[in-house]
């Protein structure tokens, strides 16, 4: 196994050796799971769209983790980059600023990184590991500069205060649910479709999306607007999670047998509504499938009744109303081709 040191030393000619497949353009291919049933999602009414920054954002980005992450093996850093965590942000944001697209990169890379090191925790010590970095991305608390989670997310979150302190501060409390989310223990006994819902939007981080959303866009909404937007966020949040779910089942029923007891304990919508209503795994993500597609509806109505409002929207409102749409076409683009998922 190559150690830590030869791994990240030499990240030009990783890049370079790699570069063909982690650089690539989002792919449309289907997915054909482990069962052997080809699960062909219904038809949808959005299309997704990318930032056009994204191949020099993934370089920039892929190249700063690969220099400061501790990959324990080339298969390690294979594994990161053919997960395109940029891609999926520059998905997730095809509107965000040029200047904030890779602040918005870093953060969402940072954080798949740390769920992956979760997965092999309990929760005690995955809660006491990310209690540390709490008070750290404050800026509370000085990083160990040698441990890269505190002073990749100390040196972000600092940048990012400094490119737009009042936005940045909205990410922060959202980012903490985010993280407290991971390492909840209810996620094992969840068993109900509705509970699920429920703890998955702070699982899947839709206030943290929302937020980064918001300072990548430089969008300010008012107190009023905000509200006005908590059931389109609460819907999104489900769209996300349940997408999410259905394409990162297999591989996430297979880490269950090899990982942590707790950090890699399967809490998924197809487990929980398979058991709930008997159903075989393909039948359930063909089900799971329809609700996606009722739930992009209901944005759809949703934002028109917004539009309709006495008094209308605001630009912002209408820009962050598209971002939600964007989000929801872009993650269902990337979890079907991301390898991390297929």
């Amino acid at each position: 196994m190559a150690t830590v040191t030869e791994t990240v030393s030499l990240p030009a000619q990783v890049l370079l050796k790699l570069n063909n497949t982690s650089n690539s353009a989002p792919a449309k291919e289907t997915i054909e799971p482990k069962d052997d049933t080809t699960i062909i999602p219904p038809p949808t009414e959005w299309t997704y769209l990318c930032h056009p920054r994204l191949k020099e954002v993934q370089d920039e980005v892929d190249g700063y983790f690969l220099e400061n992450w501790k990959f324990p093996s080339f298969k390690a850093v294979r594994t990161f980059l053919d997960a395109k965590f940029s891609e999926v942000t520059c998905l997730y944001f095809p509107l965000a600023l040029d200047d904030r697209i890779h602040f918005a990169c870093r953060l969402l890379t940072v954080l798949f990184l740390i769920d992956d090191v979760l997965e092999h925790m309990s929760f005690a010590d995955g809660e006491a590991y990310n209690n540390r970095l709490i008070p750290i991305s404050r800026g509370d608390v000085l990083p160990d500069r040698t441990k890269p989670e505190e002073f990749i997310l100390y040196d972000l979150w600092e940048s990012m205060r400094a490119h737009d302190k009042e936005l940045a501060d909205e990410v922060l409390e959202p980012t903490f649910v985010f993280m407290r989310a991971q390492t909840d223990r209810a996620r094992m006994t969840i068993s109900e479709l509705g509970h699920y819902l429920d703890y998955r939007e702070k699982d899947v981080g839709k206030a943290l999306l929302s937020a980064l959303m918001r300072f990548s866009m430089g969008l300010r909404l008012n107190a009023e607007e905000l509200q006005g937007m908590k059931a389109l966020e609460g819907n999104c949040a489900k769209q996300l999670s349940v997408v999410n779910d259905i394409y990162s089942y297999d591989k996430e029923e297979e880490a269950s047998h090899t990982g942590h007891k707790e950090g890699a304990f399967l809490c998924s919508a197809v487990k929980v509504l398979a058991e709930e209503t008997k159903l075989g795994i393909p039948a359930t993500k063909r089900v799971l499938w329809s609700m996606t597609r009722e739930w992009e509806v209901v944005h759809d109505k949703m934002v028109a009744e917004q539009m309709a409002a006495p008094g209308g929207c605001s630009d912002a409102a209408k820009a962050y109303m598209k971002g939600l749409e964007y989000q929801m076409s872009g993650n269902e683009q990337w979890s079907k081709t991301t390898r991390r998922y297929n």
